[in-house]
């Protein structure tokens, strides 16, 4: 006697549908799809995957082969149970892998069928599902927007970091939008990693404050960073010493940028500004010079002298610039910055003391005006006297120009107690 063939559970008929008896079995392939899926009203579950209405309209007119082969996929995966969360991680490839075979308008039934099983599927509880969803959408260019986005935003690493790193769809507005939201280091450094990273994403990017994200960023030579970002970073750089090397090896770094780094970074770093090949000969000597400067502002003070009475010294003998400031920010002397700003601006020390302990970017900004020095030391100040975070300095406007009125930085400064 011969086994029994297995018998296929005959589906009920779909919502809306006549209640005639199903058609009998005849053993061999259905050939209309919809006659498989089985009635609406068990789809409740958390588990039932993608809803088989779906296709209650994909098949109503002869479908083309595209139409055919996301039609296939879905049903096959239906048969196999999507209960099974490998069966739907396995759907999520098939369908990724017809994307760039659908129509381009997107306006047909095929497409429209193929999102929305995508989208449910970038909903699906189960981590598994949703990153080979991430895995195999990252590299196409016609990914759906929204289940992009979905993905982008996911908690978990393995999902959302594929589409952030890779994925072109996502616009520089949903960069920003995610970047705007304080996501986690991973994120950011994602992000950071693309193979095109646009300036105003490069600036969200640092503005975050994220020590790691800001060096994967300077690594990147596809990013492109501003000048005043790049100059927020040499300015940070002082304290991180990780970026150092990666500044000084960054391509079309500015000649400004690269001797103000050279105020501070140490003879190994120096050197490779030294050798570059895109800087010219003034440049170069400029390097030189920066560096010498920094060892004759040690080789200068006199035995005992403290860095506050070094400042009431070179206040004396007319000296207390700009140029004093840095060389001593580059030796983190920062007893020195609060006598000299004291100084020049005629403020008492008690009131300067305060000032840069506030961590108010605008006040402090106020107080290096006063004391008649330039926007970008006051950046300097911010950045290494106030410690001011990235995210929170105050920047100059046009690349060197103060961005409050004269007015404005009284007010400040008169909250304070500092009169006019």
């Amino acid at each position: 006697m011969q086994p029994r063939k297995a018998q296929v559970p005959r589906p009920q008929p779909m919502a809306g549908a006549s209640a005639e008896s199903p058609p009998r079995d005849t053993g061999r392939a259905p050939t209309h799809p919809q006659r498989l899926l089985p009635n609406s009203s068990t789809l409740h579950g958390p588990d039932d995957g993608v809803a088989p209405e779906l296709l209650g309209y994909l098949f109503e007119e002869p479908p083309a082969d595209i139409g055919r082969r996301v039609g296939d996929a879905l049903v096959e995966s239906r048969l196999a149970g999507m209960g099974d969360a490998g069966v739907r991680a396995m759907l999520a490839r098939k369908l990724c892998r017809l994307l760039p075979d659908l129509p381009p308008d997107g306006r047909d039934k095929v497409t429209t069928v193929a999102l929305r099983a995508l989208e449910e599927l970038a909903r699906d509880h189960v981590t598994h599902v949703r990153e080979a969803l991430a895995t195999a959408v990252k590299d196409i260019a016609c990914a759906p927007p929204a289940v992009v986005k979905k993905l982008a935003r996911d908690v978990e690493r393995s999902v959302a970091e594929p589409v952030l790193h890779y994925c072109a769809t996502l616009t520089d507005a949903d960069l920003l939008a995610i970047i705007a939201n304080q996501p986690t280091s991973w994120a950011l450094s994602a992000i950071a990693r693309r193979h095109q990273v646009s300036a105003p994403v490069s600036s969200a990017i640092v503005d975050a404050g994220d020590t790691q994200a800001s060096g994967v960023l300077l690594d990147n030579n596809g990013a492109v960073i501003p000048e005043d970002t790049l100059e927020k970073l040499v300015e940070d750089a002082a304290e991180n010493r990780d970026w150092q090397a990666k500044l000084a090896h960054r391509p079309a770094l500015p000649r400004r940028l690269a001797v103000r780094l050279a105020d501070f970074v140490d003879s190994s770093v120096v050197e490779v500004l030294r050798t570059r090949p895109d800087f010219d000969d003034a440049t170069v000597a400029e390097i030189a010079a920066a560096t010498r400067r920094r060892v004759d502002w040690i080789e200068a003070c006199a035995p005992g002298e403290t860095p506050e009475r070094r400042a009431v010294r070179l206040h004396r003998q007319g000296t207390l610039d700009e140029t004093a400031i840095g060389d001593a920010l580059s030796w983190n002397e920062v007893g020195f910055v609060r006598a000299a700003l004291a100084l020049r601006s005629a403020v008492r020390p008690v009131l300067v003391d305060e000032i840069l302990a506030s961590l108010d970017a605008r006040a402090v900004t106020a107080l290096v005006w006063r004391a008649g020095f330039s926007m970008r030391c006051a950046m300097q100040v911010q950045a290494r006297a106030a410690g001011i975070p990235p995210r929170a300095m105050l920047n100059a406007r046009e690349g060197t120009a103060f961005p409050l009125t004269p007015s404005d930085m009284a007010r400040h400064l008169a909250r304070y107690g500092v009169r006019a």
